[in-house]
């Protein structure tokens, strides 16, 4: 059957073509977007770098909220017509409120207090008049806390009503006869928390209470004379009425007064001390809610809010014995109390602020409480029970916060780890799971963590017990951690708002799963009961009772409500019913064990999820360090003997920099932050940055004087250890508040100026310093300036116009070498001296520095004439007939071997230029007995000398140059007297302009690029090659002999470095003026190629080696058969050797080795001169 295919219509093409333009447009716009993303950013920015990932440095923070707007209780309460909906609201409106209130109290209101009064210099006494004007700015701040407080007050007082109504004695409301409302309870503990808090930290902030009353005493003079201070008597007395009343509600106890006022003392709660219902239901979940914390305390499970929390619970605790005054406290209650003493007898509800529990108590308890035996043994035990308490803060600061700090770390591996195999083998929800509990599991470690330091710490202050260094390094490695904690969550934050949409919309489903089984089977039991029959009905009305559909109608009520909570974003509202709507299911039991637990476990992730970035800054926050920043120098001092922890170096800072950010939120006085983070950064400088310096300094000073002085320096680093300080200099800027410390930076500006001052005291040491400058940048990657002290004092050594005056001298008394750029002074010219002279390319640009650059063009003439005096001596050797008539000779035999091989390879024989050597040595030599050979040879190595003199000044000129132009832009023609002159400046500075000019052309000129060795060539070649000296035409024949004549002549003057004799004088160890003189003489004289066409170096390297292996031969073993006939032969062949020749023969292989060593070197340094002539 064939296909058919059904063509597109028109409209379908259009549509297409739309599309693809649209697509090819999209494409364009972001190449182009990329492209500008990129020529903004800077060079090293890559798109990696792009992304939002350093907490120090990023300029934005990313934060998801929620939109809880105030209607949707409102709409939802206008939409139905059940009573269980609308008590439900109106419960869950109350719990929100007390969240608002406990919001704006940790934002707002306890920053506020807590940095109220501080002063730059704690111990400083403040200015008079400074208090009363503090307390004056804060005044209005203070009457919002009143209204804060007295609707807070309110709020609880109708929280209590509402369960006095749920659970009275008769008619209670039917919906929750069986529930435990710990949603609603936990909101009267925060409710209560936040009313402690305040308490607590106006009376541990003595500040507050002494400004207030300064200014009052103030308002008493300004009340005898209202017109002198400008301020109208009924004004007066009005501020006076409103101060006084902010002393009486502020420092006689807020909570005490909410007891007395609102609830003990007040007609309208009567009810409550009768309620045995609600009473019982009071103790009941004081117990629960104890049982729960407890259990929790001092592990992994701990909450974030755990333990300000139980400040209510101690709260609830207080009121429920002051409602119920008929009868002793519930005995499980007040066990559960006696158990906390014990187990937190301190608890911290807000940075510093702590509450110690059974202080607390003491307090606020009813007399007829007091008066029994309740905490009698608890105030006997409280030395002792305080002294555990830190013995087990330190045993778990020593032995357990290292297993703790191994989960934490696990976890910020796998938390940091975007891409792992486990991830990608895991289905979509196990992955949005695994991810929700790792967002928990964060925040609980670090929260279990900042408890350890912030308990050890106080613990210590309060029982006035010294750290040991050991703990101090604990607590700072735990506050690193915190902030590593804090990084990790903000380096991942981009991911986990984008999927954190998927994860809360995975936990709802979960637990709309459960809730959705629930009314299934809920309905399930309705549709059975309705078609039972009358006399069924009956029957049932005997045995379950009407409660028992009343019940069902409950709970799918409840099933119903959270299933419409759930079918949005978990605002605050709609996870305030959830929780409602929960805890009336689970009193109703229609849930499982295991539905129940997963479905709490779920709530709880979904409310630190929401509101993950707050909860972390919370449980990551150290601000309670700047009431323990004496540790300050302490740590970083501990943490510089730890140089491979150098990069945790800004985690510390971070951690103690959380008070800056605490101060800042509280308003405090900008001169306390700027004291406190000009202490932060001394610490650093005086803990870590000067050590970090000195140490610096004195390893360099160390390396540099071991090189120098042996023995003067003994280091062992079996003994001493081995630190590497590299690791500090390697950390990024430090960022503090307002500014940045930059380690390298400044390590670099302290080796500068003690490197230029100890140069300054002793000018003849600079040279040391620049070799420490040069081993810093080496070993440690220091940036260091010059030491600029050259300029200014005079060098020891030869000066280049001492040279230029007696360069004959100069070239006969100094020995060249090509590679490190070196005169050495000969030892036949310093005999009298204890040392001899080198000049090198530094001391040639120290005399270029003092004499200015014209003297290079004055050597090159001074080098003209010296070498046309040479090429006359040059000349009239090679005339000589004695030597003319055997060049002439060997000219002969070369073109003859040339005419025999024909095209094959000619070598030239090493037979004839030893003969050649040895015809010339024959001939006569001087006084102290060099051949006319070995004078020719030095002639050359003469000029060669002269010219590697021309390269050394070249060298020194770029050298000086480049040092003076330092500072001069490159490539920038700009003429600073014509500027001057535009700007309309002084003729002094127009002449100062010209004067600069000159001497920047000057600088251009004289590093040109004019080649030296081009004009020496070009100006001798011509005439040389000329028919009037065709003499030199052979000058390429003699040069195999010259070499043969080399290689003897260092051979013995390097032997003669072993000898203490008379001759040890004439030892050398290099004079490649020789190689020099002689690739300089084959250029002027165009014999370059026919040198070449000898093969004279091969020749002579094969004739040494043929020479060495037959002489090897004759003592070799190896290339004789093994065996009884081996042996025989050896024997025989000792035989015919004597003893002494067989020592001629070792000798004479040594000394064919050290010929051919020899020859190599002259090779390799010949090829090298030839360079310079190309």
């Amino acid at each position: 059957m064939a296909a058919s295919a059904t063509p597109p219509s028109p409209g379908g093409l259009v549509a297409e073509e739309q599309h693809e333009r649209l697509r090819r447009f999209v494409d364009e716009w972001r190449g182009d977007a990329f492209a500008a993303l990129d020529s903004a950013a800077d060079h090293a920015c890559t798109f990696a770098s792009r992304e939002v990932t350093d907490l120090n440095r990023d300029p934005v923070l990313l934060r998801t909220c929620f939109n809880d707007d105030g209607e949707v209780l409102v709409d939802v309460m206008n939409k139905t017509s059940s009573i269980f909906d609308k008590v439900v609201y109106v419960l869950a409106f109350d719990c929100i409120e007390v969240s608002r209130f406990r919001q704006l109290a940790q934002t707002e209101f306890y920053p506020r207090l807590l940095v109220f009064g501080l002063r730059p210099n704690s111990e400083d006494v403040p200015p008079e008049g400074e208090l009363q004007k503090s307390f004056a700015t804060s005044l209005s701040f203070f009457n919002d806390l009143i209204k804060y407080i007295s609707g807070l007050r309110r709020l609880i007082v109708n929280l209590l009503k509402q369960l006095e109504a749920i659970y009275r004695n008769e008619a209670p409301c039917p919906y929750f006869l069986s529930c435990h409302l710990r949603t609603v309870f936990s909101s009267l503990v925060d409710g209560l928390t936040v009313i402690v808090t305040v308490d607590e930290i106006i009376a541990q902030n003595l500040n507050i209470g002494h400004a207030m009353s300064l200014f009052t005493r103030m308002l008493h003079s300004v009340r005898g004379d209202p017109p002198r201070f400008n301020m109208a008597p009924e004004n007066v007395e009005e501020l006076d009425r409103a101060v006084n009343d902010m002393d009486n509600i502020l420092t006689s106890g807020l909570f005490q007064k909410c007891i007395q006022e609102d609830i003990h003392g007040n007609l309208q709660m009567v009810n409550l001390k009768s309620n045995k219902f609600f009473l019982d239901e009071f103790a009941t979940l004081i117990r629960d809610s104890l049982t729960q914390s407890i259990s929790r305390l001092d592990s992994l499970r701990e909450r974030p809010y755990d333990r300000e929390q139980l400040a209510g619970v101690l709260a609830i605790f207080i009121l429920y014995t002051w409602m119920n005054v008929d009868s002793a406290p519930e005995k499980k209650a007040t066990k559960l109390v006696m158990d906390l003493l014990k187990r937190a007898p301190v608890i911290h509800v807000f940075c510093v602020t702590q509450i110690t529990c059974l202080s607390f108590l003491r307090a606020r308890l009813p007399p007829w409480i007091l008066a029994t035996s309740f905490l009698r043994d608890a105030q006997k035990e409280a030395g002792t029970v305080n002294r555990a308490y830190l013995t087990s803060l330190d045993e778990t600061l020593s032995r357990n916060s290292q297993n703790m700090q191994n989960e934490l770390v696990h976890w910020l591996v796998s938390f940091d780890s975007t891409v792992s195999p486990t991830v990608q083998r895991l289905a979509i929800h196990a992955m949005l799971r695994m991810r929700l509990k790792q967002l928990a599991q964060g925040v609980f470690l670090a929260n279990r963590l900042q408890y350890i330091i912030r308990a050890t710490i106080d613990c210590h202050v309060s029982l006035g017990e010294p750290l040991s260094k050991d703990q101090v390094r604990s607590l700072r490695h735990a506050a690193e951690l915190l902030q590593v904690v804090r990084a990790v969550y903000h380096r991942r934050n981009s991911e986990t708002v984008l999927a954190m949409s998927n994860i809360l919309e995975l936990a709802q489903t979960q637990i709309q799963k459960h809730l959705l089984s629930v009314k299934a089977q809920l309905e399930v039991e309705i549709t059975a009961g309705s078609k039972s029959s009358s006399l069924h009905l009956f029957a049932r009305s005997f045995t379950r009772g009407k409660d028992v559909d009343t019940k069902i109608q409950d709970a799918l009520a409840a099933v119903d409500l959270a299933v419409e909570m759930l079918q949005g974003c978990p605002s605050l509202q709609r996870r305030t019913v959830l929780h409602i709507c929960l805890d009336t299911l689970f009193g109703l039991n229609k849930l499982s064990e295991e539905s129940v637990a997963e479905i709490l476990e779920l709530s709880l992730l979904v409310d630190v999820a929401v509101d993950i970035h707050k909860i972390v800054e919370t449980s990551t926050d150290c601000s309670f360090l700047y009431w323990s920043r004496e540790m300050m120098p302490t740590c970083f001092a501990l943490l510089y003997t730890q140089t491979r922890e150098a990069r945790s170096l800004q985690h510390v800072i971070g951690a103690f920099k959380d008070g800056i950010k605490l101060l800042k939120i509280g308003h405090a006085e900008e001169g306390v932050v700027e004291s406190y983070e000009r202490e932060l950064g001394d610490s650093i400088i005086n803990e870590v940055v000067m050590p970090l310096c000195r140490d610096i300094e004195t390893d360099l000073r160390l390396h540099v004087h071991s090189a120098h002085l042996k023995g003067t320096v003994n280091v062992n680093p079996t003994k001493t250890g081995v630190r590497d300080l590299s690791w500090l200099l390697q950390v990024s800027p430090l960022r503090l508040d307002t500014k940045y410390i930059h380690i390298k930076t400044r390590v670099e500006m302290y080796l500068n100026a003690a490197f230029y001052d100890h140069a300054a005291v002793a000018l003849h040491n600079w040279k040391t310093y620049n070799e420490m400058r040069q081993l810093a940048q080496q070993k440690y990657g220091l940036e260091l300036d010059d030491i600029h002290l050259p300029c200014q004092t005079l060098e020891q050594g030869v000066d280049v116009l001492d040279i230029m005056r007696n360069i004959h001298n100069f070239v006969a008394s100094y020995t060249y070498n090509l590679n490190t750029q070196v005169f050495i002074e000969r030892l036949s010219s310093a005999t009298f001296r204890k040392h001899i002279n080198t000049i090198s390319v530094k001391h040639v640009a120290n005399s270029i520095r003092t004499h200015g650059a014209g003297i290079i063009s004055t050597t090159v003439n001074f080098t003209y004439q010296f070498l046309a005096q040479k090429f006359v001596a040059f000349s009239q050797f090679l005339f000589d007939d004695h030597i003319k008539s055997r060049l002439v000779k060997e000219n002969r035999f070369s073109k003859m071997l040339k005419d025999t091989e024909g095209n094959k390879r000619r070598e030239y024989p090493v037979a004839r230029a030893q003969k050649l050597n040895h015809e010339i040595k024959k001939l006569g030599s001087n006084d102290i007995g060099h051949s006319y050979m070995d004078q020719f040879r030095m002639l050359i190595a003469e000029i060669g000398n002269a010219l590697g003199f021309v390269r050394m000044v070249r060298l020194g000129g770029l050298s000086y140059s480049s040092l003076a132009s330092g500072h001069v832009q490159e490539g920038k023609n700009t003429s600073f007297e014509l500027g001057s002159k535009n700007l309309g400046m002084a003729p002094e500075a127009v002449q100062a302009g010209k004067l600069l000019d000159a001497a920047l052309e000057s600088q251009n000129m004289s590093v040109d690029d004019t080649s030296y060795f081009n004009i020496l060539v070009n100006v001798f070649s011509q005439g040389l090659q000329s028919d009037d000296n065709i003499h030199l035409k052979e000058f390429v024949f003699i040069v195999p002999a010259l070499i043969i004549n080399a290689v003897e002549a260092m051979v013995r003057s390097k032997s003669k470095f072993l000898k203490r004799t008379r001759s040890s004088a004439d030892a050398l160890f290099t004079d490649d003026g020789f190689v020099m003189g002689l690739a300089y003489l084959l250029k002027v004289l165009g014999q370059d190629k026919q040198f070449d066409s000898l093969y004279w170096f091969d020749s002579v390297r094969k004739h040494y080696t043929a020479e060495k292996s037959r002489l090897e031969e004759g003592l070799d073993m190896d290339s004789i058969a093994n065996g009884l006939m081996g042996l025989q032969i050896w024997s025989q062949k000792l035989a015919s050797v004597s003893e002494e020749d067989a020592h001629n023969i070792q000798m004479a292989v040594k000394r064919l080795s050290a010929y051919l060593m020899e020859l190599e070197l002259i090779e390799f340094n010949f090829s090298g001169a030839r360079i310079f002539f190309l």
